[in-house]
Order: C-alpha cells, then sequence, then structure tokens
C-alpha cells in the first residue's frame, strides 16, 4: 500500500513539473521583460509550473491571433491594451466567465476601469492590470491664495484659467493644445464626456453637431482666450507646467518623474524646482453635468483556447498579488498605474523613489481617476471601430485646429466635423 501511495506521490509530482502556461505580453522593452521573466522563475521555483513569455508588439496581436489559431499555438494568458482584448472578445476568444470570477474575487477593482473591459451585462472580457491617467495638473499653491477651488468642474476651470492668466508676466492661465493630432483629441475627450458630449452612439450614429459638442467645442475656444498663444503641443504643456508659465496643464501620469526627479526635469528645462511636486494637485475627474476622466488601460485574460484554465487563473491571481504586482507595476512607475484601490494606497507601492515624493494620499487621488475612466470608442464593452476610423484621421484635433486657425464658431467647428466624418467613413 505504502508503495501504491509512493508511485501515486511521484505521478501527480511529475505532472505539476511538466506544466506549463503561454504567456503573451505587449510589454516587449528588454528591462521589462527582464522583470516579467523574474515573476516568471518565482512562480515556477513555487508551483512547479513553467511560463513561457512571449513578447509581442501591439500592433502584431491581430495578425499573430489568426496564425496561432490555425497552428494550435494560442497562448493561455494574454497581457494587451483595450483595443485588441475587446476586439479579440468580439470574436469569443476571451473565457468572460472565468475572467469576471478573478476580476469579482479581488473586490477592489476601480469601477471605471472595470467597466472599460466589461460588456453590457457587467461581464469582463479581462481583468483590468494596469493603467494611465490623464488630467489637469495645477498649481495649488497659486490657487489656494485666491480661494479657486479645485479645477474639476468646467465653471472652476474657467474661472482659474481667468484670474491667473498674467500674459504681460508671461504667465498664463492655462495650456490647451490645438494642433490637429491625437494629444488634442485626449484633452478634448475629457472635456466632451463631462458635458454628456459623445461624437458617436453605440449604433454608429455621428453626433458632432449635437447641443452637447457645440457646447463643449464652445467652452475649449473659451479657454484658448487664456492659453499660451499659438499652436501649442504637448511639449507645451509639459515645458509650460515644469517652468512655472501655466497655472494648469492637461497631461498623462507621465509626466510625474518630470516633476519630482531633477535629472528629469532638467532634461526639459534649465533650472530645477524642488518644490513644485508639493505644490503641484491633480484634477482627477472632470464635471459639467456628469463625472468623468480619461485614460489607457492595460488588461491581462485568459483565452477560451486555454489548455489549463485552472494554473491561469492562479498565475494572473499570483501577478497581482500585492508585492509581485509592485514589483511589476514599478516598471514605470507614474506611468504603470494599478487598477486595485488596495495597491494604490498601499506602503509597498509607495516604495519608490519617485512616488515618495508625492506622498500616499495624493498617489490614492492620482490613481482614483479610475473611478471614472472612459473613451469615446467603446461604450459598455463595445468597440466603435469607427470612431477609431476618425482618430486615425484626426478628425476632432483637425476640428480644433481650424476652429482656432479661423476663427471658426462652435457651431461651424461642429459642422465642419460632422461634415468631415461623413467623408472620412463614406457615409
Amino acid at each position: 500500500m505504502k508503495k501504491f501511495y509512493l508511485l501515486i506521490m511521484i505521478f501527480v509530482l511529475s505532472i505539476s513539473v511538466m506544466a506549463e502556461l503561454t504567456f503573451w505580453t505587449t510589454e516587449t522593452e528588454s528591462n521589462r521583460q527582464t522583470r516579467i521573466k523574474a515573476l516568471a522563475t518565482i512562480y515556477e521555483a513555487q508551483t512547479g509550473i513553467k511560463v513561457n513569455v512571449v513578447p509581442i508588439e501591439e500592433n502584431d496581436l491581430m495578425t499573430q491571433i489568426p496564425v496561432a489559431k490555425n497552428s494550435g499555438t494560442l497562448p493561455d494568458i494574454l497581457e494587451a491594451g483595450i483595443e485588441p482584448l475587446l476586439l479579440l472578445a468580439s470574436e469569443n476568444f476571451m473565457d468572460k466567465d472565468l475572467n469576471t470570477k478573478i476580476v469579482d474575487s479581488f473586490g477592489d477593482i476601480y469601477p471605471g476601469a472595470k467597466k472599460l473591459l466589461s460588456d453590457a451585462d457587467g461581464s469582463s472580457f479581462a481583468v483590468p492590470f494596469h493603467a494611465w491617467v490623464q488630467g489637469l495638473w495645477y498649481r495649488k499653491d497659486w490657487f489656494e491664495p485666491r480661494d479657486l477651488g479645485n479645477p474639476y468642474s468646467w465653471h472652476n476651470i474657467l474661472t482659474a484659467a481667468k484670474a491667473l492668466n498674467d500674459p504681460a508676466k508671461g504667465v498664463y492661465g492655462i495650456i490647451i493644445p490645438k494642433k490637429a493630432n491625437a494629444f488634442t483629441q485626449q484633452v478634448f475627450t475629457e472635456i466632451a464626456l463631462a458635458n454628456g458630449a459623445r461624437p458617436m452612439d453605440a449604433q454608429g450614429n455621428l453626433l458632432f453637431d449635437s447641443k452637447e459638442m457645440i457646447e463643449s467645442f464652445r467652452f475649449y475656444k473659451e479657454l484658448g482666450k487664456y492659453s499660451k498663444p499659438g499652436y501649442t503641443d504637448v511639449l507645451d504643456a509639459l515645458k509650460g507646467y515644469l517652468s512655472g508659465e501655466t497655472a494648469m496643464t492637461f497631461y498623462s501620469t507621465y509626466i510625474m518623474d518630470d516633476i519630482a526627479v531633477e535629472e528629469v526635469q532638467k532634461s526639459r528645462i534649465d533650472k530645477f524646482d524642488a518644490d513644485l511636486v508639493v505644490h503641484t494637485g491633480f484634477a482627477n475627474k472632470m464635471i459639467n453635468i456628469r463625472p468623468t476622466s480619461y485614460g489607457q488601460m492595460v488588461g491581462i485574460g485568459i483565452l477560451n483556447t486555454s489548455k489549463d484554465k485552472s494554473n491561469s487563473e492562479d498565475f494572473i491571481k499570483f501577478l497581482m498579488s500585492p508585492k509581485n504586482y509592485v514589483y511589476w507595476l514599478h516598471m514605470a512607475p507614474g506611468g504603470m498605474n494599478p487598477t486595485r484601490s488596495s495597491i494604490a494606497e498601499s506602503d509597498e507601492f509607495l516604495d519608490n523613489p519617485i512616488l515618495q515624493r508625492y506622498g500616499k494620499e495624493k498617489m490614492a487621488e492620482i490613481v482614483a481617476a479610475l473611478n471614472e475612466v472612459e473613451r469615446f470608442e467603446f461604450i459598455d464593452g463595445k468597440v466603435l471601430t469607427d470612431m477609431s476610423k476618425l482618430d486615425a484621421n484626426f478628425v476632432i484635433g483637425k476640428a480644433i485646429n481650424y476652429m482656432f486657425a479661423n476663427d471658426w464658431s462652435p457651431q461651424q467647428t461642429a459642422a465642419w466635423a460632422q461634415t468631415e466624418a461623413k467623408r472620412v467613413l463614406g457615409k
């Protein structure tokens, strides 16, 4: 009998050693691959399950998936941006039931992050993994003496821009982008969604000439009166804030090391302001008739074709357990933010030279933008592919650029955008 049990144990151990998972990740940079493979090695040491880490460029995903399907080499687990994950889910590649189970097991995923990777009934296509968010960074030390409040609402933003605008001294109330590019579109997205405006509804109907969109163009143009002149862009926004040229600027959380780290800041401007991080506030949402924020999400999920779903689930939970999750997120402090509120508020997450400069309370406030994060091209788990086409053709960026260049009214701007969108989509 003892010999029988010994044989059973040897058999079980041999099976566990032979178990393997394939994990595709879009983090292809060598320094990030080093960290990911280290985590895979730790997991193998703990469980006996080998994880084959396969780096793959996100732009190649949609061509590699059919090839892998035909050859029977699809991964068990995939980490990628929202767009490919939702497209794959629409073709039934993602295991919604299991991914939803993992999301629910954590219990602390930010609502906005969860919604971006969910369908209309709340099922998750993938697990929200990490994200960057974009919003208004502002000089608290300029706001507080004038009792301007926090720049969350359209009203407060415009009031502060007017009050702090002093072009004669080379200081502007705000810097907004006016070039026909993606950055302009990103900034306008948050402004429009705060007003309940979308360029397109879930059925694909164009709404550029709606009342809400016209109001959003009007607000953007009004802000332009208190912005730095010219066709400002992302570098103007960044350098303008670092140098004290503006009271407010739109930027993603990738600005955090520029604000806090001397070496990084000096690569942008001549003089380092050691107190800037202390004097900086972040508006983690915008409100006019509803709250919203803007950001980019990366998800991780199990495919329907996985041959080992139980261990795939275990590996995702391993990656998102506190110590391992923080190790992953610190690949890009500020750029990779946790989707779990307990991690965002933890001492372990803050244990980083950049994040420490902001402090636990401010970091939790910054990451809380994930409560409201939204995008034009996603509605209730549906990918609006036509919206992606409009983005690729910079319809919104061009409309705003022309609004300032030609001094168009908001109505003229909206009418041009509606016509241009129809042309781009062949409607």
